[in-house]
């Protein structure tokens, strides 16, 4: 057995306005997607988040809400940051608690998003939680803080970026992330970390670091973890410093120890050796097979620079173990444009029957939209 994607339907959740953007940005990047599935009436309904880069400070996360499966977007609501009132500028990930986390129930939506002044001096990932399916949103703690969002700023303090929100195997919510305060110490440059609250986000766990690896020059980032149907985690991430930004995954039992932080993982590849380069996503579902099928997507496939017209997703149907196979993406964009396909979001809809991605796709040379593929998920022989 094997998965085929069919693609159904294609559009927008959100164009930017040239005159409300900075003029040094494209707009948007950054989307995510979650549908409810613990929200009663509101079951069914598709909630989006985007970096968006306006003139207006401080900046909020727009969240934007589809009763339609996907088809159509209008605005929901939006997260202020009422901690620091710097603006969630960068980075916001939003989820469905699906069981109990501490007091909070079952169907409370999390997001952590990265507070960061305009005079960009910090970074600090902040952690908002919404108890009525994403209309209002409270401050809930701080989940780590860094320096300057300046890369490879080695005088200063390291800054904190790319929040991924998932629960482990002991029913923790864990936020795993890029954390670049370790380069104090000359093996590292940036390194992958995570922390975990068992007491529903309101305190969190010292630092685990999950890949360090000890070459200056190597700068593993953007982790996004997923569960899947064998009980067991993959994270995938990039590691800047390899040519393509090519994309790595390691696995864990429980979601929390990703073994040796000094190996840097499994490179996604076919078995003739095609992989993937920068800012990966990952989603675990049912068809495929007896195993299921993890799906990767990156901004770009390996060494290639130009139109993905089809651009592939890496499957794999053995639990993230041996080579990954490649199927047709659900959108389509030109990389040569830096910021097309900057991380984009995934998740199954109408009862898993259907995928839906979300991506930074061009507007012109400049400005991006959030794009929108919607594909019928099937299992064939």
């Amino acid at each position: 057995m094997a998965l085929k994607i069919t693609r159904v339907n294609m559009g927008v959740v959100f164009t930017p306005r040239d005159e409300e953007v900075y003029s040094n940005t494209s707009g948007v990047l950054y989307p995510r997607v979650i549908e409810l599935h613990h929200a009663g009436e509101q079951n069914g309904l598709l909630l989006a988040t985007f970096d968006h880069s306006t003139l207006k400070e401080p900046p909020v996360v727009p969240v934007m809400c589809s009763r339609d499966h996907g088809v159509t977007w209008e605005k929901y609501s939006r997260i202020e940051d009422t901690q620091n009132g710097y603006g969630i500028r960068f980075q916001p990930h939003i989820f469905e608690l699906p069981q109990p986390c501490g007091d909070l129930p079952a169907g409370t939506i999390v997001m952590s998003g990265n507070s960061v002044p305009l005079d960009f001096t910090s970074t600090e990932l902040s952690f908002y939680i919404s108890r009525d399916h994403g209309k209002t949103w409270e401050f809930r703690s701080s989940v780590a803080k860094g320096g300057p969002p300046v890369e490879q700023n080695f005088d200063a303090l390291g800054p904190v970026w790319e929040p991924n929100i998932y629960i482990n195997a002991y029913g923790e919510l864990t936020i795993a992330f890029t954390d670049e305060r370790p380069h104090s110490d000359p093996r590292f440059n940036q390194t992958l970390a995570l922390v975990t609250s068992g007491d529903g986000g309101k305190t969190w766990s010292d630092v685990v670091y999950t890949v360090t690896v000890p070459d200056r020059k190597l700068r593993p980032g953007m982790p996004v973890v997923t569960r899947m149907g064998n009980g067991r985690y993959i994270m995938v991430y990039e590691i800047v410093g390899y040519p393509c930004c090519d994309i790595y995954c390691k696995l864990s039992d429980d979601g929390v120890d990703w073994g040796d932080p000094l190996l840097q993982g499994t490179r996604v590849e076919t078995s003739d050796g095609l992989f993937l380069g920068s800012m990966p996503y990952v989603i675990w579902i049912p068809q495929g097979g007896e195993n299921g099928t993890v799906i990767v997507t990156a901004k770009r496939e390996g060494e290639h620079i130009g139109m993905r017209d089809p651009g592939y997703y890496h499957v794999n149907y053995h639990n993230g173990e041996g080579p990954w196979e490649r199927i047709p993406m659900l959108i389509t964009y030109n990389t040569d444009t830096l910021q097309a396909g900057w991380s984009m979001g995934m998740t199954t809809i109408e009862n898993g029957e259907y995928l839906i991605q979300l991506a930074p796709t061009p507007m012109n040379r400049r400005l991006m939209q959030i794009t929108y593929g919607i594909g019928k998920l099937e299992a064939v022989k």
